[in-house]
């Protein structure tokens, strides 16, 4: 069996020919269709690194099973008009070759090989990861908000004309992108079996004096993760609490964010980490921080903040897609509202608030390790072969 995966992720292949990714896939994620249909190509952009880049930040995708085919960037003007042609006969071949198509959404590539597979009568599954209204409305540019209503629709249509649905939220998304097919409600994201030292760890170095290091982690060339709401809300909190840190983790250039940081007269207090490959090392990070911070505009259920969350770290969070499913209320605010992210950060120094989220984070995620979501993910993708 051979599958055909597409979305529009940004993979790097490095000066020694291996294919890398930062952040959202590894190894362990790509097995996953691997073990299920054998033979993977997957459709995506591809981006050359510098011979000087630093491999062991990133993670691994090169496999013998693993092929992939370089898209045209079709989230851009240039690539919705001009670039389509192209990219269409490219896709059409690889669906024809493929038994499966598997379509990560919101994603151009996506919804154009969905698209294909419908006309060519191939078993065709969306996996729903966020809302493509929010992402485009929320904090892109005019055309970018003028295309969002047609979007919106375009990605509703995929998903309810496709066979299979696998949603990351158990809500949220089934809302905003309904299915007529068979469906599936599970976090896709990998986490380890929950170890009770975690959560002792953290109660022991929960700082006495109420100081807090906040961390986040976001690719520095988006602004869908808020970055800017969260440099500007850490800024607010300063005013009160000088004693305060604020970490980022992520690829990309810091240049923009570290000119942002230094106009609130905060520069020396938010420290730019790079970048870490996918598991151990960035759990190891969120070790080193006291209080998560999730300030995105577009979401479905936010992987690093789960991964904060399996760390027993608190964390303070938008209400951007399903992330209301993971944190309480009072831990929330709204899209782009700073002001009240300040005051949250204010009161997260509280020793005693940091000791109850911690606890209540842990035990909230523990119904989301791998061990109790894969074989239902499994399951469900074995249909579609």
């Amino acid at each position: 069996m051979s599958l055909l995966f597409c979305h529009d992720h940004r993979f790097f292949v490095g000066a020694d020919g291996g294919i890398y990714s930062y952040g959202q896939y590894d190894m362990t994620i790509l097995n996953r269709y691997v073990e299920i249909f054998g033979e993977v190509t997957i459709a995506a952009r591809g981006v050359a690194l510098d011979e000087k880049d630093d491999l062991s930040r990133y993670s691994l995708c090169s496999s013998e099973n693993i092929s992939f085919l370089w898209m045209p960037n079709l989230s851009s003007l240039r690539g919705l008009t001009i670039g389509r042609p192209s990219a269409r006969r490219l896709l059409t071949q690889a669906v024809a070759r493929a038994d499966s198509v598997i379509a990560r959404l919101p994603s151009e590539i996506g919804l154009m090989a969905l698209g294909i597979a419908r006309k060519l009568e191939k078993p065709a599954g969306a996996e729903v990861v966020a809302c493509v209204w929010d992402g485009l409305r929320s904090h892109g540019g005019l055309v970018s908000r003028l295309y969002a209503p047609l979007a919106y629709m375009r990605m509703r249509r995929a998903v309810a004309h496709a066979g299979w649905a696998h949603y990351v939220t158990q809500h949220f998304l089934q809302a905003r992108y309904p299915s007529t097919g068979k469906t599936l409600a599970a976090s896709d994201v990998d986490l380890p079996e929950p170890d009770e030292s975690i959560l002792s760890r953290r109660l022991a170095h929960i700082p006495a004096a109420g100081a807090a290091t906040f961390g986040m982690i976001a690719a520095l060339f988006h602004k869908e993760k808020g970055i800017d709401v969260a440099i500007e809300a850490f800024s607010r909190a300063r005013i009160e609490r000088n004693d305060i840190r604020l970490r980022i983790l992520g690829p990309g250039d810091s240049a923009p964010w570290r000119k942002l940081a230094r106009k609130l007269g905060v520069e020396e207090s938010v420290e730019f980490c790079g970048s870490l490959p996918r598991g151990g090392a960035v759990l190891n990070w969120i070790e080193g921080i006291d209080v998560y911070v999730q300030a995105s505009f577009q979401e479905g259920l936010p992987r690093a903040l789960m991964e904060a969350m399996s760390q027993a770290c608190p964390a303070l969070a938008s209400s951007a897609g399903g992330t209301a499913e993971l944190v309480e209320q009072d831990c929330l605010h709204t899209p782009g509202d700073g002001k009240t992210l300040a005051q949250q950060m204010i009161a997260a120094c509280d020793p005693d608030w940091q000791r109850r989220m911690a606890v209540r984070n842990f035990e909230h995620i523990k119904g989301y390790s791998t061990t109790t979501l894969e074989a239902s993910r499994r399951a469900f993708w074995k249909k579609i072969t």
